[in-house]
């Protein structure tokens, strides 16, 4: 139980160290898309006080038809820090696997 404990508490550092900004481009592995950032919003909630959503743009392989949808922050930065999103940030160039 001590090491599911500090295994979540590295996840949650790892999705901490996570800073996402317009522009920055996110593959989803479990879906097989692609998406770029395109806005954050700022959301209200009486039970968890500030939450902070994504609008983002997906795309589905070459495809150059796109979706929209909206990817609560939190979210996204644990799929980030568990592997199943890649990130590359406008910020350093990188992708997240490569840090």
């Amino acid at each position: 139980m001590l090491e599911n404990n500090k295994k979540l508490e590295l996840l949650r550092e790892k999705a901490d160290n996570v800073t996402l900004n317009v522009g920055d481009i996110i593959i989803d592995h479990i879906a097989h898309m692609r998406g770029i950032l395109i806005k954050r919003i700022r959301h209200i909630d009486m039970v968890e006080d500030d939450v902070y959503l994504w609008e983002i743009k997906l795309f589905k392989n070459n495809n150059s038809d796109y979706t929209e949808t909206i990817m609560e922050e939190q979210g996204l930065k644990f799929s980030i820090a568990i592997g199943t999103v890649e990130w590359y940030s406008v910020e350093d160039g990188k992708l997240s696997n490569e840090k």
